[in-house]
């Protein structure tokens, strides 16, 4: 018992180190029943400098100003049943920013509503898909590095030889590899693969939604390294050391709530984790490379996503009518149904999807690493 004590005891005094922000427009999280919280892995440059070993990895922080969401996902937590349901929404994804902030409000990507902070996120996504979020977690590149070699790095299956100059991702050889912190954000980071067949370099082209498939992939391998963390106060002192400055929390996100996160995640496997992307369609809109959200799709998926923990969870299925013409019809009526399930690129050498088609990340390309356990 007193052992016990002094491991939780000691995650508190950590907690207190965490950087935490006030945000508005936060919905309260409810006493019983399942809430949101919003995970949002930050592309700020700050902490890399100009120079050094961070600057050559990340970029440096003059090079690349401001911040981005360069991932956005949403984490529904059901506490009665410790399940939890992850629902990505794409960089890229053209939506409708509240306020009057120059080059950042009104139409556009929504990324770039996290230049500003994360509350302007929040806002957005309750706004535009009536997602109401209680609680933010947001981490940058050395933070998520630095807590995957805390746990030891992850397990990842490669079936090809994958490289992204971009991100600095190499993987020379296939099989079962132990992936440490620099090449599992590059991993998650990358949007240019190449992956090789029969000695020729393939181009994935599928850019955001490939990256979400390999960013599942990721969290799939991390949960079974995180189930020691909690009991274990040498691992707990090297994760919560290699998150505290690389972490930014909402105020009312407490320390016996992170906790209870921590008991929830390490009682989850990889296989019974669900994760889900908002169907989108490819479009440019002037001389930007977008995705349009899909209103009938987005919204069947929304309204399954929020009905996970409740007892209305069976009753929603996804639209799968025909995709033809989506981009114009997206553009012209918000009412068009269109396809939530359209399986593209799945054998290596198929083009990237075209304009007329909406897809999301229903299938996981087979370049791609999946989690893996080592021989032995």
């Amino acid at each position: 018992m007193l052992f016990v004590g002094a491991v939780f005891g000691y995650a508190y005094w950590r907690y207190g180190s965490f950087t935490k922000v006030s945000i508005n427009g936060l919905t309260a999280r409810p006493a019983n029943g399942p809430f949101d919280i919003l995970i949002v892995g930050s592309d700020s440059r700050a902490f890399a400098g100009n120079s050094g070993a961070n600057a050559k990895q990340y970029g440096a922080a003059s090079a690349v100003g401001g911040q981005r969401s360069d991932v956005t996902i949403v984490a529904r937590v059901d506490p009665a049943t410790g399940g939890i349901k992850l629902l990505s929404i794409p960089r890229d994804t053209w939506v409708k920013i509240p306020g009057s902030i120059p080059y950042v409000s009104g139409q556009n990507r929504i990324n770039a509503a996290f230049n500003n902070g994360p509350a302007l996120l929040v806002q957005t996504i309750t706004q535009d898909f009536h997602i109401p979020i209680s609680d933010y977690i947001g981490v940058n590149f050395e933070g998520l590095s630095n807590m995957v070699d805390a746990v030891g790095g992850v397990y990842l299956d490669f079936r090809y030889p994958v490289y992204d100059n971009y991100s600095h991702l190499g993987i020379s050889h296939t099989g079962c590899h132990l992936v440490l912190g620099a090449q599992a954000v590059a991993l998650v980071r990358s949007r240019h693969l190449y992956y090789q067949t029969n000695g020729v370099w393939n181009y994935d082209g599928l850019s955001d939604w490939s990256r979400i498939q390999r960013q599942d992939a990721f969290f799939r391998a991390l949960l079974p390294r995180m189930k020691g963390i909690v009991t274990d106060p040498l691992a707990m002192n090297s994760f919560l050391g290699a998150a505290q400055k690389n972490i930014t929390i909402d105020r009312s996100l407490s320390a016996g709530a992170i906790l209870s996160l921590a008991g929830t995640f390490r009682h989850i496997s990889g296989a019974d984790l669900t994760t889900e992307t908002l169907p989108t369609a490819p479009a440019v809109i002037s001389g930007q490379d977008v995705l349009l959200p899909a209103p009938t799709q987005d919204s069947a998926m929304i309204d399954q996503f929020l009905a996970f923990g409740t007892a209305t969870a069976a009753s929603f299925t996804l639209p799968t009518v025909s995709p033809s013409g989506a981009v114009t019809a997206l553009l012209t009526s918000a009412a068009a149904p269109r396809s939530a399930s359209v399986t593209v690129s799945t054998l290596p050498g198929i083009p990237a999807p075209g304009a007329n088609q909406v897809v999301s990340n229903t299938q996981s390309e087979p370049w791609n690493p999946i989690s893996c356990q080592p021989a032995g």
